[in-house]
Protein backbone atom coordinates (compact mmCIF):
# COMPACT_ATOMS: atom_id res chain seq x y z
CA UNK A 1 0.00 0.00 0.00
CA UNK A 2 1.42 3.65 -0.75
CA UNK A 3 0.48 5.65 1.61
CA UNK A 4 0.35 9.64 0.36
CA UNK A 5 0.81 12.76 3.26
CA UNK A 6 -0.80 15.81 2.79
CA UNK A 7 -0.36 18.76 5.17
CA UNK A 8 -1.72 21.99 5.86
CA UNK A 9 -4.23 24.75 7.75
CA UNK A 10 -7.47 24.21 6.15
CA UNK A 11 -9.36 26.73 8.04
CA UNK A 12 -11.96 28.32 5.95
CA UNK A 13 -12.60 25.10 3.57
CA UNK A 14 -12.41 25.90 -0.11
CA UNK A 15 -11.72 24.46 -3.70
CA UNK A 16 -8.19 24.73 -3.43
CA UNK A 17 -7.89 22.53 -0.91
CA UNK A 18 -9.97 20.05 -2.55
CA UNK A 19 -8.13 20.02 -5.88
CA UNK A 20 -5.07 19.73 -3.72
CA UNK A 21 -6.52 16.64 -1.61
CA UNK A 22 -7.44 15.07 -4.91
CA UNK A 23 -4.70 15.33 -6.65
CA UNK A 24 -2.92 14.03 -3.74
CA UNK A 25 -4.88 11.41 -3.63
CA UNK A 26 -4.25 10.33 -7.03
CA UNK A 27 -0.79 9.73 -5.99
CA UNK A 28 -0.99 6.44 -3.97
CA UNK A 29 -3.61 4.30 -1.90
CA UNK A 30 -4.51 5.97 1.24
CA UNK A 31 -4.29 9.40 1.80
CA UNK A 32 -3.57 10.84 5.32
CA UNK A 33 -3.65 14.33 6.10
CA UNK A 34 -1.63 16.68 8.78
CA UNK A 35 -3.53 19.05 9.97
CA UNK A 36 -1.47 21.94 11.67
CA UNK A 37 -1.57 22.55 15.41
CA UNK A 38 -2.86 26.03 16.60
CA UNK A 39 0.14 26.31 17.56
CA UNK A 40 1.82 25.61 14.57
CA UNK A 41 -0.36 27.82 12.71
CA UNK A 42 -0.06 30.53 14.59
CA UNK A 43 4.29 29.69 14.89
CA UNK A 44 3.81 30.07 10.65
CA UNK A 45 1.94 33.75 11.10
CA UNK A 46 -1.74 31.93 10.44
CA UNK A 47 -4.69 32.81 12.60
CA UNK A 48 -6.98 30.38 12.06
CA UNK A 49 -10.52 31.10 12.74
CA UNK A 50 -11.85 27.33 13.69
CA UNK A 51 -9.94 25.32 15.90
CA UNK A 52 -7.30 22.81 15.31
CA UNK A 53 -10.02 19.75 16.55
CA UNK A 54 -12.98 21.26 14.26
CA UNK A 55 -10.16 21.28 11.07
CA UNK A 56 -9.05 18.12 11.62
CA UNK A 57 -12.72 16.63 11.96
CA UNK A 58 -13.89 18.95 8.88
CA UNK A 59 -11.29 17.63 6.71
CA UNK A 60 -11.03 13.58 8.17
CA UNK A 61 -15.26 14.30 6.68
CA UNK A 62 -13.66 14.34 2.62
CA UNK A 63 -14.67 11.42 1.34
CA UNK A 64 -11.14 12.22 -0.38
CA UNK A 65 -9.57 11.80 2.75
CA UNK A 66 -8.49 8.42 4.44
CA UNK A 67 -7.44 9.69 7.94
CA UNK A 68 -6.95 13.29 9.16
CA UNK A 69 -4.96 14.09 12.29
CA UNK A 70 -3.97 17.18 14.21
CA UNK A 71 -0.35 17.61 13.96
CA UNK A 72 2.41 18.47 16.62
CA UNK A 73 3.91 21.37 17.55
CA UNK A 74 7.35 20.30 16.79
CA UNK A 75 9.34 19.70 13.79
CA UNK A 76 7.43 18.38 11.22
CA UNK A 77 10.17 15.41 10.34
CA UNK A 78 8.98 13.80 14.12
CA UNK A 79 5.67 13.36 12.40
CA UNK A 80 7.04 12.06 8.65
CA UNK A 81 9.26 9.94 11.07
CA UNK A 82 6.17 8.61 13.03
CA UNK A 83 3.85 8.33 9.91
CA UNK A 84 6.41 7.23 7.50
CA UNK A 85 4.79 8.11 4.24
CA UNK A 86 6.14 6.94 0.57
CA UNK A 87 4.98 10.22 -0.82
CA UNK A 88 4.78 13.55 0.61
CA UNK A 89 2.64 16.22 -1.34
CA UNK A 90 3.19 19.84 -1.45
CA UNK A 91 0.52 22.55 -2.00
CA UNK A 92 1.50 24.27 -5.45
CA UNK A 93 1.76 27.61 -2.80
CA UNK A 94 3.36 26.02 0.00
CA UNK A 95 6.08 27.17 1.10
CA UNK A 96 8.74 24.23 1.10
CA UNK A 97 11.72 23.21 -0.79
CA UNK A 98 11.49 19.47 -2.46
CA UNK A 99 14.96 19.08 -2.72
CA UNK A 100 15.20 19.71 1.15
CA UNK A 101 12.23 17.32 2.32
CA UNK A 102 14.13 15.02 0.62
CA UNK A 103 17.46 15.08 2.16
CA UNK A 104 15.59 15.57 5.76
CA UNK A 105 13.76 12.72 5.21
CA UNK A 106 16.88 10.72 3.95
CA UNK A 107 18.66 11.50 7.33
CA UNK A 108 16.01 10.14 8.74
CA UNK A 109 16.50 6.64 7.05
CA UNK A 110 13.04 7.55 4.88
CA UNK A 111 12.80 7.48 0.91
CA UNK A 112 10.09 9.07 0.15
CA UNK A 113 8.64 11.21 -2.89
CA UNK A 114 7.71 14.60 -3.14
CA UNK A 115 4.75 15.77 -5.12
CA UNK A 116 4.21 19.37 -6.11
CA UNK A 117 0.47 19.44 -6.60
CA UNK A 118 -0.88 22.04 -9.69
CA UNK A 119 -3.02 25.04 -9.08
CA UNK A 120 -6.26 24.96 -9.75
CA UNK A 121 -7.21 27.60 -12.13
CA UNK A 122 -10.57 29.69 -11.24
CA UNK A 123 -12.10 32.76 -10.91
CA UNK A 124 -13.18 32.28 -7.04
CA UNK A 125 -10.88 33.30 -4.29
CA UNK A 126 -8.55 30.35 -3.41
CA UNK A 127 -6.48 30.99 -0.56
CA UNK A 128 -7.98 31.80 2.81
CA UNK A 129 -6.73 35.02 2.93
CA UNK A 130 -8.47 36.17 0.20
CA UNK A 131 -12.01 34.44 1.04
CA UNK A 132 -11.22 36.39 4.06
CA UNK A 133 -11.10 39.79 2.08
CA UNK A 134 -13.80 39.40 0.14
CA UNK A 135 -15.92 38.61 3.12
CA UNK A 136 -15.08 41.91 4.50
CA UNK A 137 -15.23 43.69 1.51
CA UNK A 138 -18.77 42.41 0.87
CA UNK A 139 -20.01 43.69 4.39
Amino acid sequence: MKKVMATGVFDILHLGHIHYLEESRKQGDYLLVVVASDKTAERNGKKPIFSEKTRTRMVNSLKVVDEAITGGSGNIYDTVEMLRPDVITLGFDQRFDEEQIIKECSIRGLNVEVYRCSPLVTDEPLATRKIRERIIERL
